[in-house]
């Protein structure tokens, strides 16, 4: 009987310490938060799609964006390609005739949400969404002085 007894305990004290999580096998198993792995948070993987992967940016886009006092604005027409260059074509509209042509490359930001052309291109900076780029400041952040919708490029279908 004494020996029934023990066996219970052991059995009990064996599913106590599995239920604690002091078992290897379950520690090994159980997810642990990382500050090395951002996002994992209750086991959801993080969401890795940006503009640069999951967009279908490449293609011409154009609009006429707004410029200073005296001007009737800037008609960008630009061309992004898969191997990241660009044709951009500039035209100060009531001063010049012909579109500037303007040929270099860009680069994406870390996020792959922003695109900075070269220095051919004045390092303008573009944030790239559906069908449509958005003009930025040289920071990055939304130009300042018009209403939003002045600063988008749309896609040409």
């Amino acid at each position: 009987m004494k020996r029934l007894q023990l066996i219970c305990l052991f059995a009990l004290l064996c599913l106590t310490a599995c239920k604690d999580g002091k078992n290897g096998a379950d520690a090994q198993n159980k997810p642990v938060p990382s500050a090395e792995a951002p996002g994992l948070e209750n086991n959801k993987a993080p969401d890795m799609h940006n503009s640069e992967n999951a967009l279908d940016w490449p293609g011409k886009y154009s609009g006429v964006l707004p410029c200073w006092e005296g001007c009737d604005g800037y008609k960008h027409v630009i061309e992004l390609h898969n191997d990241n260059t660009y044709v951009l074509w500039l035209q100060q509209l009531g001063q010049e005739k012909e579109p500037r042509e303007i040929k270099g490359s860009f680069t994406w930001n870390g996020e792959g949400t922003i695109i900075t052309l070269d220095a051919e291109g004045d390092h303008l900076k573009f944030r790239v969404m559906e069908n449509m780029l958005k003009k930025l400041d040289k920071f990055g952040n939304e130009e300042k002085g018009a209403p939003q919708a002045r600063y988008l490029l749309r896609k040409i279908q």
